[in-house]
């Protein structure tokens, strides 16, 4: 028994102290090579190769050793892990205040390399739990926590980064100018295929997390874009090109994010639909649509429907409500069978709608007067010679 207690006390001296130096260490390197790219660190292969050394040895001499070395191992790595988490956080924070310059190139590949510790040192705490998996719980539930707090970290640094190119573009999306110009969604793509030329240095898993996460906000602005309904359709011509556009762009996306690997597919009806929803001419097709968007995305709220229905130009409320009516069914129905989509199936909740259009229970043929009337009644009557009502609608768009 003595035997045990030196070898455990050992162990939770290297975990404890040799490996925390090790860690300080490692910090000061991070600060020290910014200006150097480097995607991959040496830190999980020295912290796993010092403790494989004890695990090694004790098995060799009996597996209730062994199993008691492993235990010890994984309870003094668990602290390890939040060390390192902390250590991240702080040099995120750092990073983020500018207190070590711009190094913008340095700290992507840096967030990369801590990201890619998490992998390896994740299956060695998998095989150290397996020795006890009743003692292990804790330990092994700490040490997960740690891992996955740095790589959504990881994760949310990179996207944040990425969107905040791409978000001049994004609000260039679904104006006017933009039927007749592709150019916003066209360097939204090259800026995204910039990015991951780097990005794709992330290991799997936390590779598959960061993509579906980019993907899933892109499609969320996207959606942001089309729901401020800056574009109102007054004919058949122009709902037929807004929902051509709709779908191109949709297609688009759903090949580049098959390209990065993305495994949120899910995510590419959702464009689709809302093309079909302002091109179909029928109520009964629409209703159709409409009910395959709810089924497909459970967080779809009447408004996002009804600003669709504005943007496609459907004036007429008995129509309206007839599918509008086809939201609120589906709503009851799923709150009756308790049943939610899960966080990561969330998409439209997300999603404001931040505009609405007036007077829409008149005619479809009187949309663009009644607008410009709704207006005049509630600003002062001036003098000089009024828009005409076509004027008026490329003024507000």
């Amino acid at each position: 028994m003595s035997l045990y207690i030196c070898i455990n006390l050992s162990v939770q001296a290297t975990v404890t102290t040799e490996l925390n130096q090790v860690l300080d260490e490692e910090e000061k390197r991070w600060m020290e090579t910014l200006h150097i790219e480097e995607f991959q660190i040496t830190l999980a292969k020295t912290v796993i190769q010092r403790l494989q050394v004890d695990l090694e040895r004790s098995a060799s001499i009996n597996r209730s050793l062994g199993s008691r070395v492993a235990q010890c191992s994984l309870n003094g790595l668990a602290d390890f892990l939040y060390s390192f988490q902390r250590k991240v956080e702080m040099f995120h924070e750092g990073m983020q205040s500018g207190m070590f310059g711009d190094n913008e190139d340095g700290y992507v590949s840096k967030t990369i390399a801590l990201v890619n510790c998490c992998p390896p040192f994740r299956g060695f705490v998998q095989r150290c739990a397996q020795c006890d998996p009743s003692v292990s719980e804790d330990s092994l539930r700490r040490a997960n926590k740690a891992l996955d707090h740095i790589v959504q970290l990881g994760v949310r640094v990179l996207s944040e980064r990425l969107y905040l190119h791409i978000r001049p573009f994004s609000e260039r999306l679904v104006k006017r100018k933009w039927l007749s110009n592709t150019e916003p969604y066209e360097q939204i793509e090259a800026l995204i295929k910039e990015h991951f030329k780097k990005y794709h240095r992330m290991d799997s898993p936390p590779y598959q997390l960061l993509v579906a996460e980019v993907h899933r906000r892109v499609v969320m602005e996207y959606l942001r874009s089309v729901m401020r309904g800056r574009i109102i359709c007054t004919s058949m011509k122009m709902r037929k090109r807004m929902a051509g556009r709709l779908r191109d762009e949709g297609k688009q996306i759903k090949v580049l994010f098959k390209d990065l690997e993305s495994p949120s597919c899910w995510l590419d009806g959702a464009i689709a639909h809302l093309s079909e929803i302002i091109q179909l001419e029928d109520v009964p097709s629409i209703q159709m649509e409409v009910g395959v968007l709810v089924r497909e995305f459970p967080d779809v709220r009447k408004k996002h429907v009804s600003a669709i229905l504005n943007i496609r130009g459907l004036t007429r409320q008995s129509e309206r409500q007839e599918i509008l009516n086809i939201v609120k069914d589906l709503e009851s129905s799923e709150a009756a069978g308790g049943s939610m989509p899960t966080r990561e199936r969330l998409l439209f909740h997300e999603v404001p709608v931040t505009s609405e259009v007036p007077c829409l229970n008149l005619g479809l043929s009187r949309v663009a007067l009644s607008a410009s009337a709704c207006f005049t009644a509630l600003r002062p009557r001036q003098r000089r010679g009024r828009k005409t009502s076509q004027e008026t609608t490329e003024d507000g768009l």
